[in-house]
This record gives structure tokens, C-alpha cells and sequence, in this order.
């Protein structure tokens, strides 16, 4: 039993190891947040650009989006808007059109095509065939928004020669409730913290499908787009390593995303980028760190290390629950109450000081040095949010287990109506901005109508009972 006992215990120090170096690194981008970041310079050419924006069943959303990318602060003949109704069966392609869209309309009767990639790859066999004069190409998500500039940002980085490049996620809806502020706040947080770090040491980035942009050579030198999993942008960005592009950073490229504002969209949402990214790791990863090694280029060791989270999650909610679960019990049985005692502080003293309070310091550090981008308002409101980030933690290691050991179905996205943005980040007025008083009022008028109906039902109740009481007598 000691020898089964000591494999145990090797096996799960090899596992920490693996861990405290993936998260070790990602605290050194942190430890980065000090030195600020270089910018590219203007760029002398305005380059022509391709925005594309997958929508399937977005007819809520859709019109707003369009809308929006029509009134951004550059020549509006310098780029068009495509959006690719991707096997949809409600109004988004006419809403679209209507907007001012060029819009693709796909259709695929297979189960195992319904995702963006998809819908990407038919989109460029378009543009290359019919409207291939774009020197670049941006992509959205329908429910996104951008500041003004984010064609001029990206403009200047692609003038200063770089080829595909993420810009900087932050929310539409940060202070909705406490479910989309943690997942916003982690995605600014990833900015902030991760993208930063690796752009000053000169590290390539994974892209992340809402804004990214890439020069259109690369879907030229591709023959289309050939990246068809269900992480298609990170997928993208690796292919695009192996030749030789590393992606950019473009912190002032500002795109908003709709965060999911209930547990369970957040929760299947991770299930499905948890599935994909874990096809991704052992189709990709594991040849990174191959290259690493070929190449000694440290972009591919990232890669494999930020891949790497994919697994961990999965070593995090089964193996080591399970052999702390098994050490203590057999200790119990054995007697060995020292030993109990010392891994249940262990393991107290590891989740106070490795996981609570670094993720909160984090959110909380995020918040201050983001308070611009974030808006002043937005930052009062986000204490609840920064004290539950550790628990985000759990939700979207569960979350990304469960997407391991299943294969997700697409489901369709709750839209959120508020748009809680400051106007001057968001850098034109033509988008209807709540502010954090007026969701308020929104929320405390619900909750009088919720009182009224409930008044109204127990009234009417009590009139029932009484015409019954009444046929008694």
C-alpha cells in the first residue's frame, strides 16, 4: 500500500508542477502591468478592409451592429460591410441589407457544420472570387460594438507591417449584474494582464474571434479560410505561427462584447469553447511544444502553456479532489491524524493565498488601472463582481470539464437589451447608452410590476374563494 500510496504522491507533484509553471507564467505578465505599452505609429496609408460579421438568428441584434460599423471614423469607401446570415431562419439577413450590409446568405444541412468556420469559409470563397480588392479583413461578432477608431487603430498597425493582430475585449454590459461583470472583467483582465505582458517581451497572441483583424494575403497565400474547428480564431492564429506571423496586439483597438448575464449561458458557453480548445490542444498543442524546442521561438511555448489550461481545468476538478479526498480518508482510517490535519491546512492556506485572494487582487487591480476604458461609473459598481472573481474560477473550470467530456450542440444566444458604455470611450452617439442609474430604474420597475402582478393574482384568488365560500352558503 506504500508504494501504491508513494505513485500517488509522484504523480500528483509531476501534475502541480505542471500547474504552478502555466499559472507561474501567467503571473509574470502581471507582474508587467507597470511598463507601458508601445504604440504604432500613423499610418500614411488608409488601407482598404473587409469588415465580416457571422450572425446566425441575430435578427435582434443585427440592425444595431450594422448601424454602428456604418458611422466608424474612417473613409466609409475605404471598407464595406459583410455580414454572413449563417443558417438562419429568422429576419437577420433583411435586417441586415436593409442596414446597408452585403449580405452571404449559407446554408448547410450538416450538423457537424453548424459553427462560425463554416460560414467564414464560404464567405471568403466570395469575397475572393467576387470582391477581392481588400488589402485587410476585421471580424465582429453580431452583438459587438467597437470605439470609432478601431479601423484607423488597426489600420496603423497593419501600415507599421503587421499581419494579423487581436485588439482590446471589453463589455457592453459590465455592470449589468454580477454574472456578466465577472466575465467581462476577465476578458479586460486578459488584456490588460496577458496580451500586455506578451507584446512587450514580443510574444505572439492567440486571437479571439470579436475584432480581430489580418491581412488579406493570408487568405490569399491559404487558398480561403481553412480553419474549421469550433476555435477557429485561436486556430487561425496557430496556422499563422507555423508560417512565420506572429498576431499583434492593439490595446486602443476597443471592440464591446455582450457578455452572457446568467449562469447558464456563461456555463454553455464554456462548454463549448472547453470542447474546442481541447481538440485544439492535442491536434496543435503538443506540436507547439515540439516547435518550441525546433525553433527555441517562445510564441509556441505560450501556445502550448496557454492550451495547456484546457487540461489543467480537467486535472483540477477530477484528480486532484479525488486523491485529496482519498489521502485524508486513508489517513483517517490508518489514524495518522497529523498528517489529516496538515493537508487540510495545506489546502486551506493554498486556496486563501494561491486562488481567492490573487484572483481578487487581480480583479481589483485590473479595475483601477482600466478605469478609463472601463468608465468611472462602471468602476463604483464593480465590488460585488471583483469579491465573486474567484468563483468565476470554479464556474469556468466546471464548465470547462464538462465541455472535455461532451460534444455541445450550437444553442442560441440570449441578447441582452442594455448597452452600459460610457459615450466618450464609446467615441460616437448613434448607440441608445443606459447608464448604471437608468438599469436601475429598469430593475426596480420589473420588480414593481413582478409585485403588482403577484398583488393582483392573490386578489383575484381571494375573490374566488369568496364567490366559492358564497355558493356554500
Amino acid at each position: 500500500m506504500e508504494v501504491f500510496n508513494y505513485i500517488l504522491f509522484v504523480i500528483n507533484n509531476i501534475l502541480m508542477t505542471f500547474i504552478g509553471v502555466a499559472f507561474g507564467i501567467q503571473v509574470f505578465y502581471v507582474l508587467l502591468f507597470f511598463i507601458k505599452g508601445k504604440k504604432f505609429p500613423e499610418a500614411k496609408t488608409k488601407h482598404r478592409f473587409a469588415v465580416i460579421v457571422p450572425a446566425r438568428n441575430e435578427e435582434k441584434v443585427i440592425r444595431q451592429t450594422v448601424n454602428h460599423l456604418n458611422k466608424l471614423n474612417y473613409p466609409r469607401e475605404l471598407y464595406d460591410i459583410f455580414v454572413i446570415a449563417d443558417n438562419c431562419t429568422d429576419n437577420t439577413a433583411n435586417i441586415a441589407r436593409e442596414a446597408g450590409a452585403i449580405v452571404f446568405e449559407h446554408f448547410d444541412d450538416d450538423p457537424n457544420h453548424k459553427r462560425v468556420a463554416y460560414g467564414l469559409q464560404y464567405a471568403f470563397e466570395k469575397i475572393l472570387k467576387d470582391y477581392d480588392n481588400y488589402d485587410a479583413c476585421v471580424r465582429f461578432d453580431a452583438d459587438n460594438l467597437c470605439n470609432a477608431d478601431y479601423l484607423l487603430k488597426m489600420n496603423d498597425a497593419l501600415d507599421s507591417g503587421v499581419k494579423l493582430a487581436r485588439g482590446y475585449n471589453n463589455s457592453k454590459n459590465l455592470t449589468q449584474n454580477i454574472v456578466s461583470g465577472v466575465s467581462g472583467l476577465w476578458y479586460i483582465r486578459d488584456c490588460r494582464f496577458s496580451a500586455h505582458g506578451r507584446k512587450l517581451i514580443g510574444c505572439g497572441q492567440l486571437l479571439v474571434g470579436s475584432g480581430m483583424m489580418f491581412s488579406m494575403d493570408l487568405i490569399r497565400e491559404d487558398g480561403g479560410w481553412n480553419c474549421l474547428s469550433m476555435v477557429e480564431d485561436q486556430e487561425f492564429a496557430i496556422k499563422q505561427l507555423y508560417k512565420g506571423y506572429k498576431a499583434d496586439y492593439v490595446a486602443d483597438a476597443i471592440v464591446y462584447d455582450d457578455q452572457p448575464a446568467t449562469i447558464k449561458d456563461n456555463f454553455n458557453r464554456h462548454v463549448r469553447i472547453g470542447h474546442g480548445v481541447n481538440k485544439l490542444f492535442w491536434s496543435d498543442g503538443i506540436k507547439c511544444l515540439g516547435m518550441f524546442f525546433k525553433t527555441f521561438n517562445y510564441t509556441f511555448l505560450d501556445v502550448f502553456l496557454t492550451l495547456l489550461f484546457i487540461p489543467m481545468a480537467v486535472i483540477m476538478c477530477t484528480w486532484l479532489p479525488a486523491y485529496y479526498i482519498y489521502d485524508i480518508v486513508y489517513n483517517l482510517i490508518v489514524g495518522n491524524m497529523a498528517h489529516v490535519y496538515m493537508v487540510l491546512r495545506v489546502i486551506v492556506l493554498a486556496l486563501v493565498f494561491a486562488f481567492i485572494v490573487p484572483f481578487i487582487l487581480q480583479a481589483a487591480l485590473v479595475a483601477i488601472l482600466e478605469r478609463k476604458k472601463i468608465g468611472k461609473e462602471n468602476c463604483k459598481r464593480l465590488l460585488p463582481t471583483i469579491l465573486m472573481f474567484p468563483m468565476f474560477m470554479v464556474i469556468y473550470a466546471v464548465s470547462i470539464c464538462c465541455g472535455v467530456f461532451s460534444k455541445p450542440k450550437w444553442k442560441q444566444i440570449s441578447r441582452n437589451d442594455v448597452v452600459l458604455i460610457d459615450k466618450e470611450n464609446l467615441g460616437e452617439s448613434n448607440i441608445d447608452v443606459s447608464t448604471s442609474e437608468q438599469l436601475d430604474l429598469q430593475k426596480q420597475k420589473k420588480n414593481k410590476n413582478k409585485v403588482n402582478k403577484k398583488a393582483e393574482v392573490n386578489n383575484n384568488n381571494n375573490l374566488n374563494l369568496t364567490d366559492t365560500e358564497n355558493m356554500d352558503v
